[in-house]
């Protein structure tokens, strides 16, 4: 792999904007997306991203099953009243309650050692509209000639077109879908425009709205839209750890378990998402080529060595730290590079540090989608910094031809 300087498209925001991406630069100014690079990979390379890829979420359904069968919820962060909607709708993951999509991040350097997992965004992936469509349009206009490791938005329509075939009333359109995020939020309404797009294609009967306005009807027992209609399936871009604190958490999660509401992703996903996971990953698989030493407890780890804490329910990138250890498992001095945010109160999780790709003084995470347990697609993050958040930088990549 190799990371190529390119002069980017004239009017290049312009041409985002008519495809639908506007949030692509921030509001301080700085470039969201950047194509004033690429990263261009040979077919062998992609290929290898994408086994370890499907090889680590083979992994990461077996943990799943784990924590369900033995009620292991606590060890990811999650309460145990949950438990029956993660157990009804893990019981019915190949039907009725499938997941949709994922994303890994990955760290790896291409130069001999195998790609690293480093996460798994499982439940509220960000950063699809600008893997599916933005790169693939700089694709087209700047190296027409070439491919991308990019199948996302035909995987996405097969995983809407195998719900139908789950549900025959989606396929009948005697049920809607519907779509919600927190609004105004421009980046998660296109996230969720795109979604609902791919199932329009598909052929289901969909509407969006915002999460704020379902509510709760005590004597149905029903979730209701903004027109008092009742919610049969409901995509959300809100994470079920965020809902299971809320007012109707617990509603919601009675309404899962009982089947009266389906939700995508299901419940299951609640685990899936844990960053907890990698703990159990790394002690039901040790010294997995593709895994890192992981552990709840950062005592573990050899005294000189580096880790990295991160919220067991964090996300973007918030409240990371990097540091050395002592023989104690205490950090050595202050932390190599960390970052704030508000996710304090739910647990750690310690996993050894691994490099990013660099080039060019810039760190870069390969983030592998997955749909229906198959790779498809890959979006890199970069920054200047050791820790990827919310504001790191999408570069476009293709493969190289010949």
């Amino acid at each position: 792999m190799e990371r190529i300087r390119t002069a980017p498209r004239p009017h290049w925001q312009a041409r985002l904007e008519e495809i639908g991406f506007p949030f692509h630069t921030e509001l301080d100014g700085t470039a969201y997306w950047d194509e004033s690079a690429h990263w261009r990979f040979p077919l062998a390379e992609v290929e290898t991203l994408e086994a370890a890829a499907e090889e680590v979420y083979r992994l990461c359904e077996e943990a799943v099953g784990h924590v369900v069968t033995r009620g292991l919820y606590e060890a990811v962060g999650l309460p145990r009243w949950a438990a029956p909607a993660i157990e009804a709708s893990w019981a019915e993951r190949e039907g009725r309650d499938m997941a949709l999509y994922a994303r890994f991040d990955f760290a790896w350097d291409g130069m001999g050692g195998p790609p690293k997992a480093l996460e798994l965004n499982a439940e509220t992936p960000t950063s699809l509209y600008e893997t599916a469509v933005a790169q693939w349009c700089w694709l087209q206009d700047t190296n027409p000639d070439a491919d991308q490791f990019n199948s996302l938005e035909e995987a996405l329509v097969e995983r809407w077109q195998a719900r139908m075939r789950a549900f025959p009333a989606l396929a009948s359109q005697a049920e809607a879908v519907h779509f919600a995020c927190l609004m105004p939020h421009p980046e998660d309404e296109a996230t969720i425009a795109y979604l609902q797009t791919l199932a329009l294609r598909a052929g289901m009967t969909t509407k969006a709205l915002p999460i704020q306005a379902i509510r709760y009807d005590d004597a149905s027992g029903r979730f209701l839209d903004d027109a008092g209609l009742p919610i049969r399936h409901l995509m959300k871009l809100y994470p079920w750890d965020w809902m299971i604190r809320e007012t109707t958490g617990r509603e919601l999660v009675a309404a899962a378990a009982e089947g009266r509401i389906r939700m995508i992703e299901p419940a299951w996903k609640m685990v899936m998402a844990s960053k907890g996971l990698f703990a159990l990953l790394w002690a039901l698989n040790p010294g997995h080529p593709n895994l890192l030493p992981t552990a709840l407890d950062r005592n573990g780890f050899a005294a000189g060595g580096r880790v990295v804490a991160k919220p067991l329910l964090g996300r973007e990138g918030r409240n990371v730290s990097i540091a050395t250890l002592d023989a104690a498992g205490f950090p050595v001095g202050p932390p190599i590079a960390q970052t704030e945010g508000p996710y304090v109160d739910d647990g750690w999780v310690y996993q050894a540090f691994t490099p990013l790709a660099e080039a060019d003084g810039n760190h870069a995470v390969f983030g592998v989608w997955m749909a229906g347990g198959k790779a498809c697609g890959l979006g890199i993050r970069e920054d200047r910094a050791l820790i990827t958040g919310d504001t790191s930088r999408f570069v476009p990549h293709l493969i190289a031809v010949g």
